[in-house]
């Protein structure tokens, strides 16, 4: 099939991460097969998932059974799919136009055509059967509950397959629900979208724990029954007893109180309050967690800050609340607020992430020699390659890398002394240094793999300077046994043998190789990765 789109258009449609991201995934799309309306395919990876692409009008449309693409977005591997199609090498584009024959049909015929495909064709049925349910002129409500619960029920455990195959199933009942909400039905689809709620949230439990996107469906199965809530409202001190029970007993976060305040009206939301506070005063310790999460969100509907923050204060001093706290108040706009309290984590805890919000917030707040004295504190601490290059990227960011660069060299270079050569090494080679690297590595000494990351560059101009290494790196390698050992020595062998043929030192290569042999001739395994490599 041909593509009906540009790359432009499969961009501007996915975004710029997750189009940069589909990249990576073109080589796992497989099975790739016209339908209707675009094209279906599967994209292979830790999860197999499958992909439709299509056309809503002029409009580029795709869906995935990824947790991304449950929550209704265009992801990476629609991405795949779009851009393989792209490259030509999607299926032919010898494929008979089936628009053009379908619009040739009369009304009767395609109805013929429809009704002799759903009976063999199971979840084509099941979509037919809801939409004549619930779209005709008075919903047959009774019709539609039997169907939501037949497409709902969960038979046994289910595996990763058949949870995405659930989240199908639930996605049709939800479009027939929103459908029946839209045409002026509220009343007669707020009860449906309860119990679809009631039903994903009951089966959750029974399903593999790739539920991503059943998370998903959850989600956007609180916000159609919040939205039938508004078009219909129920009796509001039922509704804040409903929320508050689901808050306490269903453990995924996807129930927002947000969308239903509007519903709760300021009833409502005075008895939820009173819910919460006597949930508080209890101080069930099963459900602590719940507790919280409850208040938090009462606090942020409130519009209360200080309470918020008084809420997450109560997880000190755990290096989350100190995130938490200073993201909510960066995003609320109080810079020095998230400041105090990122400075507080980062004395309290040093835990890292912290450390990183508190010079992210001193770069925004221009205090830039703050960030980078809490950079160079964090490397006199722990005089490592990462934290040389975090204070890097903060010192480039602020225009002061140059000056930085020999102060923070040279408490590496004092690590080195002390027997810590692998951090310096690495730092030199991030640094774009490869000179400088080799001359720490011969200097110091380091362990073997940065010993390599330091000689492979070296050894480009200079061979027969790393072929003694090379060989002690390979007898280091052989103590270790196991497939990953011997396919390491293998190819740091090819390496070698490389290396020994551009300085003239075949004979010497052809000893070793013929030594390890000897010595290991009980190793099969060895052997077998030698010989693949004609060693």
């Amino acid at each position: 099939m041909t593509a009906w789109f540009t790359e432009e258009d499969l961009a501007a449609t996915a975004g710029g991460p997750s189009f940069a991201r589909g990249r990576d995934y073109v080589a796992a799309v497989g099975d790739v097969q016209p339908t209707a309306l675009g094209v279906k395919a599967c994209v292979r990876g830790t999860a197999d998932y499958e992909v439709w692409l299509g056309r809503d009008g002029a409009r580029l449309v795709g869906e995935c059974g990824c947790p991304y693409g449950a929550d209704g977005n265009f992801c990476k591997h629609c991405v795949a799919v779009g851009l393989v199609l792209l490259a030509g090498d999607g299926p032919g584009s010898g494929e008979p136009d089936v628009r053009a024959h379908l619009d040739s049909l009369d009304h009767h015929e395609l109805v013929d055509l429809l009704l002799a495909q759903a009976e063999r064709d199971p979840v084509l049925y099941r979509k037919l059967s809801l939409r004549a349910a619930g779209t005709s002129g008075t919903p047959q409500v009774a019709v539609l509950r039997r169907q939501l619960d037949e497409a709902l029920r969960v038979r046994g455990y289910l595996d990763r397959r058949a949870t995405l195959d659930y989240a199908h199933r639930a996605k049709e009942v939800l479009v027939t629900i929103e459908e029946l909400l839209d045409a002026g039905h509220a009343a007669e689809a707020r009860p449906l979208a309860r119990a679809a709620v009631e039903a994903v949230t009951a089966a959750m439990s029974t399903m593999d724990d790739e539920v991503g996107a059943v998370v998903g469906v959850c989600r956007r199965t609180f916000s159609l029954y919040a939205k039938a809530c508004r078009a219909a409202r129920p009796n509001p001190a039922k509704l804040a007893a409903w929320i508050a029970q689901v808050k306490l007993d269903t453990p995924w976060p996807t129930l927002e109180l947000a969308e239903f305040t509007e519903a709760l009206g300021a009833a409502g939301m005075a008895e939820y309050r009173s819910l919460v506070r006597h949930a508080h005063e209890v101080g069930d310790p099963d459900r602590a967690l719940a507790v919280r999460a409850m208040r938090e969100q009462l606090a942020a509907v409130d519009g209360d800050l200080d309470a918020h923050v008084d809420i997450l204060a109560e997880g000190v001093p755990s290096p989350k609340a100190f995130l938490d706290i200073a993201n909510l108040l960066r995003g609320e706009g109080q810079l020095a607020g998230a400041i105090r309290w990122a400075e507080r984590g980062v004395e309290e805890t040093g835990d890292p992430r912290v450390a990183d919000l508190l010079i992210q917030s001193y770069v925004d707040d221009g205090r830039p020699a703050e960030a980078l004295a809490v950079r160079t504190e964090a490397l006199r601490a722990t005089p490592t390659r990462h934290a040389y290059a975090n204070l890097r990227r903060t010192a480039e960011l602020t225009g002061a890398w140059p000056a930085a660069r020999e102060p923070a060299l040279d408490l590496l270079r004092a690590a080195a002394e002390d027997g810590e050569a692998d951090e310096l090494v690495g730092a030199l080679l991030d640094d774009g240094e490869p000179a400088e690297a080799w001359q720490a590595a011969e200097k110091h000494g380091c362990g073997d793999r940065a010993w390599l990351e330091a000689a492979r560059p070296h050894g480009v101009e200079h061979p027969a300077e790393v072929l003694a290494g090379y060989r002690r790196v390979i007898d280091n390698s052989l103590v270790r046994t196991g497939r990953d050992a011997y396919r390491e020595v293998a190819t740091l062998l090819v390496e070698l043998r490389d290396l020994s043929a551009r300085c003239g030192e075949e004979p010497a290569f052809t000893a070793l190789v013929a030594d390890i042999r000897a010595r290991h001739h009980r190793r099969r395994a060895l052997l077998v990765e030698l010989n693949r490599r004609d060693l």
